[in-house]
This record gives C-alpha cells, structure tokens and sequence, in this order.
C-alpha cells in the first residue's frame, strides 16, 4: 500500500470516527429531551392529582362544618327558644274564669273569658205535682182559700189563676178578686193561694156543691189537660151560684184575699 493511500484511509477513518462522536452527542440530546418532557408531564400530571385530592378534602370538612354549624345553630335555637306564657286564676265557679297556656298575650296574661250561667228550665205546676185542697177562713166572709202544695222534688210555677169548675157548670168560675202576679214560683214543699169566693146566702140560683174540679194554667194561661176533685169543708157544701168568683195565685192568703 503506498503511502498516498494508507494516508486517505486513515483521513476516512478519523472521518468516520468523527461522524461517529459527533452523532453519539446528538443522539444523547434527544434522549435527554424526551426524559426531561416526560418527568414533566408526569409531575403536571401528579400535581393536578393531588390538587383534585385536596380540593375534594376540603369540600367535604366544608360540609361537615356546615352541617355541624346547622346542628349548633338548631340546638341554640331551641334553647332559645321562649315557652308560651300564660296565668290562670282559680275563680269561683260560675263566675269570671281565666285560660292560660298558648293563648296568653304578649304580656303574660291569659285570655279572659266569662262563663255562662245556666239558665234554669221553668216548668208549669200541674195536679200531678201539686195537691190541692180547700180550707176556710175562719171570718164572716163568704170565701174560701185554695191552696196549692209543690209536692214533687224539682221547682214548679202556678201561673195566672186556677179554673175551678163543679159538676153540670158550663164554664169555669170567672176571675175576680185579689191582685195578680206574673208567676208563683213553688220550689218543693212550698204553696201558693188563691180565694174562692161563695154567694152569700141560699138565694136564687145559689146551688151547694160538695165538690169541685180544679185545673192549673200554663205559660200561656190555657189548661194543662189534668183536673183535680176537691172536697169541700165541712158538710153543707159550698154556696156557689153566677156571681161566684176565683182570685188570681199569690204567695200567701193575705194576698189572695185583699
């Protein structure tokens, strides 16, 4: 090999050796780039994660604050909270009551209501609840009393004048004397009076009855439908004829006879 020959191969050689150190670097390069671009993603990546991590983290403590902070602010609200006022007063029956409780006022005060009085039922005197019967004066007058007795166990009320009537009249004795009232009230075992007055003398049209039928009024001053047969005092019987009259009921003879 001539010199000229053995000196462009070595030229080649160290060429190609060149070639060969020069490349190795720029391959390494791109090696170095892609590592460094892959650790980066990688780390962005490993970032956003632990962010998404810590961001969930803290919404559910935010919850969990906000719903202990919800329980506090019940638990304040209820202790709170005011308990309904209200008084009540311990009144006699019958009279002025107080209710307390919810319904009181801002001021404490219960609500004042009246309680109502119960009205009492009032009931016409009938012969089923009262006996009657005749009794003498004692005077020189020709008259005579009825009197009416509540023998039942509740109050009963004597209106308006008794209808006395005696066999083969055709119509009740009228009313004459004595001054009248509204209504005798007889609570049981008390009796009201009413004067029967006689014809004076067995003149004309002057008949003697041994007996009479009495029946008390109602309200309304009409009969009650019942009758009652009164003996008469003593033997003779009663003087009765058309100028016969019957008072109206009071409380007492002294009123009857006036």
């Amino acid at each position: 090999m001539t010199a000229s020959a053995t000196h462009q191969r070595a030229a080649r050689t160290t060429t190609d050796i060149r070639s060969d150190t020069q490349g190795e670097p720029v391959n390494t390069t791109r090696r170095t780039h892609r590592t460094v671009r892959a650790c980066g993603l990688a780390a962005v990546a490993t970032a956003a994660a632990l962010s998404l991590t810590a961001c969930q983290g803290d919404g559910t403590e935010s919850g969990a604050a906000g719903s202990s902070s919800s329980a506090a602010a019940t638990d304040d609200s209820a202790e709170q909270r005011p308990e309904p006022t209200g008084t009540q007063d311990s009144g006699p029956t019958g009279a002025d009551s107080t209710s307390g409780g919810g319904s009181g006022n801002s001021d404490g005060a219960g609500t004042h209501s009246r309680a109502a009085t119960p009205r009492t039922k009032r009931s016409a005197c009938t012969v089923g609840k009262v006996s009657v019967n005749l009794q003498r004066t004692g005077g020189t007058a020709a008259v005579v009393l009825l009197k009416a007795t509540n023998n039942g166990s509740t109050r009963c009320d004597l209106y308006g004048y008794p209808f006395v009537g005696y066999p083969g009249a055709q119509a009740p004795i009228a009313v004459g004397g004595g001054k009248p009232q509204a209504v005798v009230s007889l609570e049981p075992g008390e009796s009201g009076y009413a004067a029967l007055g006689l014809e004076k003398g067995d003149g004309p049209g002057t008949h003697r009855e041994k007996q009479i039928t009495v029946e008390l009024a109602d309200r309304s001053l009409h009969g009650t439908g019942s009758t009652a047969e009164v003996s008469a005092p003593g033997g003779a019987g009663l003087a009765l004829g058309d100028s016969s009259t019957v008072s109206y009921w009071n409380t007492t003879p002294e009123l009857a006879l006036q």
